[in-house]
């Protein structure tokens, strides 16, 4: 018998096992028990009708076993449109030592992130901010591993989120053009001088946040004309 693949299933029916999977799973009356009881998006909507979360996470490290959350940043979009009144930063504090060499890239101490939120009550507010929106992300599946691992920690389980990677969306217009690109084209702030838009201070998770969403922003206007419909489901990433 055939192995079974979760992407053979359309999008909807892969979240929505995916969902009930870690909905028996999470602790009851949980912030993520309750999320996972919410309706997700309808990506079925067209992009410029569908509301998102852009978000950025800073860390201890590239392990997400291992390592920890440090901050987060995110912003909301609803169709092109960033509401910069939605804009939130937080440090995390990690309850564990901070490397060197990652203290270098972002610039958060061990004193400045022992002020930090606790990681549960910083949890709390990311899916407070996710319900009912498409996660949106570059190189989302960072983000992702980072989120679901901080869920299990805290709430017992992961989360099923209707997802969009920027960075898979560039790659899939590389493709459709037939253009070569190397792995440094796929950066955020090479894609982002691609498309003409402003060059930013990189590793401060809001700033990273709202980069990624002029970016989002800007691939979906080029992916469809201006009268065309692109549904929410043809731009999402199984993660």
């Amino acid at each position: 018998m055939a192995r079974l693949r979760l992407s053979w299933f359309p999008h909807g029916t892969w979240l929505s096992l995916r969902r009930r999977y870690h909905r028996r799973r999470a602790v009851e009356d949980s912030p993520l028990a309750r999320f996972l009881d919410t309706p997700v998006a309808d990506i079925d909507a067209d992009w410029r009708e569908g509301e998102y979360l852009v978000l950025d996470f800073e860390t201890t490290g590239l392990d997400s076993r291992n390592d920890r959350l440090l901050s987060v940043g995110w912003v909301v979009m609803r169709g092109p449109t960033i509401d910069l009144a939605t804009a939130h930063h937080e440090v995390i504090n990690p309850m564990i030592g901070i490397p060197e060499q990652s203290a270098v890239i972002h610039c958060i101490t061990d004193d400045a992130a022992a002020e930090g939120l606790p990681e549960r009550e910083a949890l709390e507010q990311v899916l407070e901010a996710l319900t009912g929106r498409v996660l949106v992300a570059h190189n989302a599946r960072f983000e992702v591993a980072f989120l679901n691992a901080a869920c299990q920690r805290q709430f017992g389980a992961g989360l099923a989120i209707p997802v969009i990677d920027t960075l898979q969306l560039a790659r899939q217009g590389f493709e459709r053009r037939h253009l070569h690109h190397g792995p440094g084209e796929l950066r955020l702030d090479a894609l982002r001088g691609r498309y003409h838009l402003p060059r930013y201070h990189a590793h401060h998770a809001l700033i990273d946040a709202l980069a990624t969403a002029e970016l989002h922003s800007a691939l979906c206007q080029d992916r469809v004309s201006p009268k065309g419909r692109l549904p929410v489901r043809r731009l999402l990433s199984v993660l």
